[in-house]
């Protein structure tokens, strides 16, 4: 009968243990999700930059007062690489070449999966901006572009299309 009452007192023994360790382990997770969820969607004192949604392709997108931009694509976005070209003009219509613009293309509904992450646009001889785009795969897909003067960001916006 002796190991019978070891028995019960080490099972009474692991019971309590367990009582007193769950509740502390469920607080402890549930602090873990809440500080996983602030973080993720905040950052720290980070937030996600405000971008305009721009119009569709062709048509003029104003920076300020100063600029202004049309963009497209050099064939419908399909699957495969397709040149996003951006050109920029003065308000008064001459084209301008001193911004630096940055493209960050992926898929809304799976982010982190496809972003390109930012790249710089290259400058051709004819003063047009150009970025190839690689698509990966049908579905939803938004290029955020971010337009830069003298170090200073002047412009973000994204356009969102389907493949």
């Amino acid at each position: 009968m002796s190991g019978v009452n070891k028995w019960v007192s080490m099972v009474t023994v692991l019971a309590f243990i367990l009582l007193l360790w769950l509740p502390l382990y469920a607080v402890q997770d549930d602090h873990k999700t809440k500080s996983n969820a602030e973080t993720s969607s905040t950052s720290g004192t980070e937030r996600a930059p405000d971008l305009d949604p721009m119009p569709g392709p062709g048509k003029k997108v104003s920076i300020g007062k100063e600029y202004y931009f049309v963009y497209g694509f050099d064939k419908k976005p399909a699957m495969g690489t397709v040149i996003m070209r951006v050109e920029v003009f003065t308000k008064d219509g001459r084209r301008e070449t001193s911004l630096e613009i940055k493209g960050d293309a992926g898929m809304p509904s799976m982010r982190g999966a496809h972003e390109t992450g930012e790249r710089s646009f290259k400058l051709s001889k004819n003063g047009v901006y150009l970025l190839p785009v690689d698509i990966v795969m049908p579905g939803d897909w938004e290029i955020k572009l971010t337009f830069i003067k003298a170090g200073k960001v002047i412009f973000r916006g994204s356009y969102q299309f389907d493949v």
